[in-house]
């Protein structure tokens, strides 16, 4: 039985080899040019057409990959360290009105893949007014005006992993103006003496 079945495989393999040669040989273009100067060509002779010799094109060819098709490795991805800390409060160009100059900052870190402690830097005005590892800080004894505040996050091993966005606020402070403790302006009046 095993014979019969190699034999006809045999066969069957020799039969297709003569068909495809066969075909190669049979499969001729021909070339006819038209009066009005059209070129024709096509598979079978015609009177006047001349015949075309065609080169075998090998269309094997390896496949490429493309890096832009790949999709990213989803361990490799989720290892990466990521790190963002951002000013919750006090809102960007937020007023506050305290005459001692006290203004609670809080912040909030967003972090991935992140070990250890985080410890923060809260910058006024490029100064350090605090350095710790809580998400907020009470500032006091601001004066009246213009402040900017920052906030750094830092890793266990004191790497910077993220800054947040620079947030303004504008302190006021109430004025008290009594021209009788200060004598040296005149506004009229008798300074408080009479």
């Amino acid at each position: 039985m095993l014979t019969t079945i190699s034999k006809t495989l045999f066969i069957g393999v020799l039969a297709s080899l003569l068909f495809s040669f066969t075909a190669a040989a049979q499969d001729k273009v021909y070339k006819k040019v038209l009066e009005d100067g059209t070129v024709v060509y096509t598979d079978e002779k015609q009177e006047g057409a001349e015949e075309v010799e065609v080169e075998t094109v090998v269309s094997e060819f390896e496949p490429v990959e493309s890096a832009v098709l790949k999709q990213p490795d989803e361990e490799a991805q989720d290892e990466q360290v990521a790190a963002s800390v951002s000013i919750v409060a006090p809102a960007h160009e937020q007023t506050i009105r305290s005459n001692q100059g006290i203004v609670d900052v809080i912040w909030a870190p967003q972090t991935r893949n992140v070990e250890g402690e985080l410890s923060y830097e809260l910058l006024v005005d490029g100064n350090i007014a605090y350095q710790g590892d809580a998400n907020g800080a009470t500032l006091e004894g601001l004066n009246r005006g213009e402040h900017r505040l920052r906030v750094r996050m830092y890793d266990e091993a004191g790497e910077e992993l993220a800054v947040s966005d620079t947030v303004v606020i504008y302190m006021h402070q109430a004025t008290i103006y009594n021209p009788a403790l200060n004598p040296n302006v005149n506004n009229g009046g008798t300074g408080g003496q009479n």
